[in-house]
C-alpha cells in the first residue's frame, strides 16, 4: 500500500479571497488566468484561480495578501487555490509565512501531487514533482500526519480517502522526503542544505527596496 503524507496546523480559516503581486521576476515568467496565458511583469496583480510557471531561465517571487510569500525557481508551477491554498505541481519554491497579527492567524495549505501540508507561521523549501516530495524546515514547527492508502480507492491523492496512523513533529533543522515508500526523516546542517541558498534569497528579497515597492 501506498502512503500519503499530510502536515496540518489548527488556525482560523480567512474569510476573503486572496490576492497579490509579483514582487520579483527574473526570466520569462507566465500566469494562466480564465485559460488564457500570459507573461507577467513586475508588479502585475495575481489572485485566486491564477497558476504561474516558470520557464527554464525564469524565476518569480510573489506575495499575497493572506500573508504567504513565494519565491519560484525555474521550471516550477504555483496555482492560487481558494481560502489560502496552494499546489504546487512540480519545481523547487521558497515559502516563507508571515500571521497580520497575533489575533488573527492565518492557515494555508500547501499541496504537491503526492502531499499536503498545513501551515502558521512558518519558512520552508519544496522541492516536488509527480512521484517525489521533499521539505526542508527552516523555520517554525508542524505536525506530520501519516495516512495510508486504502485498496481500490481513486489514484489521485486529492480525491481519495484515507485512515489515520500516527503524528510525527518535524522541528526547524528537520527535511522530509517521499518518493512512494516510507517517509524518511532527517536532521539538516540548514546553512549546508542545498536549499538554504533560495531560503536565503527570498528573505533578502522581502527587505529589498524593489519587493516593497512592486508589493504596494
Amino acid at each position: 500500500m501506498k502512503k500519503i503524507i499530510c502536515l496540518f496546523l489548527v488556525a482560523t480559516t480567512l474569510a476573503f479571497g486572496v490576492e497579490g503581486r509579483v514582487a520579483f521576476v527574473e526570466g520569462l515568467v507566465n500566469v494562466k488566468r480564465s485559460g488564457k496565458t500570459h507573461a507577467v511583469k513586475l508588479g502585475a496583480s495575481v489572485k485566486e484561480g491564477d497558476t504561474l510557471s516558470t520557464s527554464a531561465n525564469g524565476k518569480v517571487g510573489i506575495l499575497l495578501s493572506d500573508g504567504a510569500s513565494f519565491l519560484m525557481r525555474p521550471s516550477s508551477t504555483l496555482e492560487i487555490r481558494q481560502r489560502s491554498e496552494y499546489y504546487q505541481a512540480d519545481g523547487t519554491i521558497s515559502m516563507l509565512f508571515h500571521n497580520k497579527s497575533e489575533k488573527a492567524k492565518s492557515r494555508w495549505a500547501i499541496k504537491t501531487p503526492i502531499v499536503t501540508a498545513g501551515v502558521r507561521g512558518t519558512g520552508f523549501t519544496v522541492e516536488a514533482s509527480k512521484t517525489k516530495t521533499r521539505l526542508v524546515l527552516f523555520t517554525g514547527k508542524v505536525i506530520m500526519t501519516d495516512f495510508v492508502k486504502e485498496s481500490g480507492l481513486q489514484d489521485d491523492p486529492n480525491l481519495m480517502m484515507q485512515d489515520f496512523l500516527n503524528d510525527v513533529e518535524l522541528n526547524a533543522g528537520t527535511a522530509f522526503v517521499y518518493e512512494g515508500g516510507d517517509v524518511k526523516k532527517t536532521q539538516v546542517d540548514l546553512q549546508k542544505d542545498p536549499m538554504q541558498k533560495l531560503h536565503a534569497e527570498h528573505i533578502a528579497l522581502e527587505k529589498s527596496a524593489a519587493w516593497k515597492k512592486a508589493t504596494r
